[in-house]
């Protein structure tokens, strides 16, 4: 990820797992879930976000803190 989205705000979550709230397709801003899912294995490749014009998405996941 560039630093085309380095003052934007953050979604963070209990674990640190931390997503620039925006939707992967189309880059508008997305209402971020109030959970996601975490395995064994890290972050479960699932949508985690909902985006007004695309539905159902993924943020950009830009690391655990």
């Amino acid at each position: 990820m560039s630093n085309e989205y380095e003052n934007f705000r953050r979604a963070q979550y209990e674990d640190g797992a931390t997503f620039v709230p925006v939707c992967e397709k189309c880059g508008r801003f997305v209402r971020a879930d109030a959970s996601i899912y975490v395995d064994g294995n890290g972050l479960k490749d699932c949508p985690n976000a909902t985006c007004s014009k695309c539905g159902r998405t993924k943020m950009l996941f830009e690391g655990f803190i």
